[in-house]
């Protein structure tokens, strides 16, 4: 009886250790969610008389910044695939109850390859060693057992010109390809559509592996992967230190020859399961139609994922709260996801819009955020002209948060992506810059870089838009056919991207997008 005892209360005290700070990082709501008593919500009455309390709430006292801050001091970089993600999953379910959506629950989706980095190290072995700091980039296969002697060969930027130089020395060879400083969204991405060309061209040279330089100063070092299916890459490819690959560089200009030992024996494992976090407000007219506000809960592990996207993690969870606290019902129901597999290729949005594939008709529209916590200056619209003064109409109640300019321009590389695709209008949040670039997927993303300040008035607009969107009189706009879908592709000049990022094939065939 006393073993018995003891293992009880053992068992209560890591509930204790484990459960009560989750819970405590989270105040509950009081009330359910109540219909109006009287004829409803509408952008001309009392929508415009809701919007002012959903913007004193985001503004005002809130549980946003325990949360963001549990979700990245405690829980961490939450690469897909890892205990940590896992464990945020866990975490946002919960949230999003205490938020008091009116149901909550997550969708698994399979991801192709599982990985994780071992210890990456280059050891100079002529000249003369020095250290050099780098990292494996994101699902990149590991070097063959015992690693790579080779002599370092510079291609520069990694173009024609630079590999007609190297010639035949690069079969074999460790690649150094050089790289810009990086400070604007252009530059990021060039990051990811040049480094493709670069590695189209390192396959036919024969090398044996790459070495990217850094595109950050201070020997700061960041990661992510060049694919966009969750494949495996296909060869060995490190991020190397600035400084430390101008050293390299240096060196190489001046005629020494570097030969190296590089050693990348990174963890790969067959496919497993990752899983999107799903809430809902239900509508009080028309629940089974619905909009869709959204952010990515993965990162990547060297920093603790806060710009990206944490702090837009937790901000759609606010929103949920917000819109909760406002006692109002929408007209549509309003979905609320955190998808996994967005740093992999977007694998968490696609598998989510082929799982919804047969009620996409009754997805009104698609809000995403996942720049950072710059400020919000208005959404990008993919192209779609046709639904502008709609969005205009909707956040006209959001000019104290303001001022913001819809642009009908397409961004990609984010989980609209698909969406777009798909023929549903979407919104993504168009942000400064602030101070994301230089953090972006580095070390140094980090919980002290985010200003709460600013992420609360992102949860005000994010509130008035997924409200007003949810409960006009009439959708924003249309889904569009699939011959609609690719004329707007060819217009904006989307299609020639994506024929560069490799996803041309994929709309083709119809694994992505509606279906031919």
């Amino acid at each position: 009886m006393r073993a018995r005892i003891l293992f009880l209360a053992i068992l209560l005290l890591c509930f204790l250790a484990v459960g009560l700070p989750a819970l405590a990082q989270i105040p509950p709501v009081q009330d359910k969610l109540k219909p109006p008593s009287g004829p409803g919500c509408s952008l001309e009455s009392v929508c415009a008389e809701v919007a002012p309390d959903m913007i004193k709430s985001a503004l005002g006292d809130s549980p946003l910044e325990q949360n963001l801050r549990y979700l990245t001091d405690v829980i961490g970089g939450r690469m897909t695939g890892s205990a940590a993600a896992d464990h945020a999953v866990d975490w946002a379910v919960q949230a999003f109850r205490f938020a008091g959506v009116d149901e909550v629950h997550t969708e698994k989706f399979t991801v192709p390859v599982k990985w994780s980095e071992g210890a990456t190290r280059l050891e100079i072995l002529s000249p003369e060693p020095f250290p050099v700091r780098l990292v494996s980039i994101g699902w990149s296969p590991g070097t063959p057992e015992g690693g790579v002697t080779a002599d370092v060969v510079d291609v520069g930027q990694g173009d024609d010109a630079g590999f007609a130089r190297a010639g035949s020395a690069a079969r074999g060879a460790i690649l150094l390809v050089h790289s810009g400083a990086f400070a604007t969204w252009e530059d990021l991405d060039n990051e990811y559509t040049l480094r493709r060309a670069v590695l189209g061209r390192v396959i036919q040279s024969g090398a044996a592996a790459v070495l990217w330089t850094s595109t950050r100063p201070h020997l700061l070092l960041y990661r992510h992967n060049i694919s966009t299916d969750g494949q495996l890459e296909p060869l060995p490819q490190a991020i190397v230190a600035r400084e430390d690959a101008e050293r390299m560089a240096r060196l190489l200009s001046a005629g020494v020859k570097l030969r190296v030992h590089l050693l990348i024996p990174n963890h790969v494992g067959g496919p497993f399961e990752s899983e999107n976090v799903v809430a809902e407000i239900r509508g009080r007219e028309k629940p089974e139609e619905f909009v869709m506000l959204g952010a990515h809960l993965d990162s990547w592990d060297l920093g603790t994922g806060a710009l990206d996207n944490g702090c837009n993690a937790a901000m759609v969870i606010d929103v949920a709260r917000v819109i909760r606290a406002s006692g109002v019902v929408p007209r549509r129901s309003i979905r609320f996801v955190l998808f996994t597999g967005e740093e992999q290729g977007e694998l968490g949005s696609w598998a989510y819009a082929k799982a919804h594939r047969e009620e996409l008709d009754n997805l009104g529209a698609v809000i995403i955020y996942d720049a950072g916590n710059g400020r919000v200056t208005g959404y990008s619209l993919g192209g779609r002209k046709d639904v502008l003064d709609a969005v205009n109409q909707v956040l006209v109640p959001a000019k104290p948060v303001g001022p913001l300019v819809q642009t009908t321009d397409v961004q990609s590389g984010s989980d609209h992506d698909e969406f777009m695709l798909q023929g549903v209008p979407t919104l993504f949040a168009n942000q400064e810059p602030a101070n994301y670039m230089p953090n972006y997927h580095a070390a140094s993303d980090t919980f002290d870089k985010v200003d709460i300040a600013e992420l609360k008035r992102h949860v005000a607009l994010a509130a008035i838009t997924a409200f007003g969107i949810a409960d006009a009189p009439a959708r924003i706009g249309k889904r569009q056919s699939r011959a609609e879908i690719e004329a707007l592709l060819k217009e904006t000049g989307l299609d020639r991207e994506m024929q560069a990022t490799g996803l041309w094939a994929d709309w083709l065939s119809g694994a992505r997008g509606r279906k031919p």
